[in-house]
């Protein structure tokens, strides 16, 4: 995982910590997440406060799990900007 720490102390800080996290590059798609115990124990939090914010991340996309292997950071989705797309309009559309 790096050296980038996880934050937080309820389910939705938690969620939205990993998830700018991954926005901004410092978890990189692909990586492992830490185990839920392990990272409740860092975190001093009950597991089902990670197991929540996993869930969350997991419904919206951005992580995936897999019981005993673990969670990964999935790949970013595909997008292109507006700009970046060079579409022919003709008049009268």
């Amino acid at each position: 995982m790096g050296t980038y720490r996880i934050t937080g102390s309820r389910a939705t800080e938690i969620a939205a910590d990993i998830e700018s996290a991954v926005a901004t590059g410092d978890l990189a798609p692909g990586g492992p997440l830490p185990p839920m115990r392990a990272l409740a124990t860092e975190l001093g939090v009950n597991p089902n406060t990670v197991a929540a914010a996993y869930r969350a991340l997991r419904e919206r996309g951005v992580i995936s799990t897999d019981g005993r292997r673990g969670s990964r950071i999935l790949p970013r989705p595909a997008t292109t900007a507006r700009e970046a797309i060079a579409v022919e309009i003709t008049d009268g559309v």
